[in-house]
């Protein structure tokens, strides 16, 4: 029975995994380096500044994963 308390879960490993984007940041020069256009056209929209950027670059990060992972085209 599906329902039953007794029934394990299991998950999957992942299957076909692709790196399809590698991101850094200079904390020098303040820049992302190897930053999809797309997601430079988002951080313009949202009006994040480059100063903004350079004291936050993980939640900056976080942020554009967070919106493309909820905005992928099925």
């Amino acid at each position: 029975d599906f329902l039953s308390p007794d029934k394990k879960v299991e998950i999957s490993s992942p299957y076909n995994p692709r790196h399809v984007t590698h991101v850094g940041f200079n904390p020098d020069t303040g820049e992302f380096t190897g930053l999809p256009r797309e997601w430079q056209v988002l951080l313009q929209e949202a009006g994040i500044t480059k100063q903004e950027q350079k004291a936050n670059p993980q939640a900056v990060l976080d942020a554009i994963g967070f919106y493309t992972d909820n905005n992928k085209k099925e």
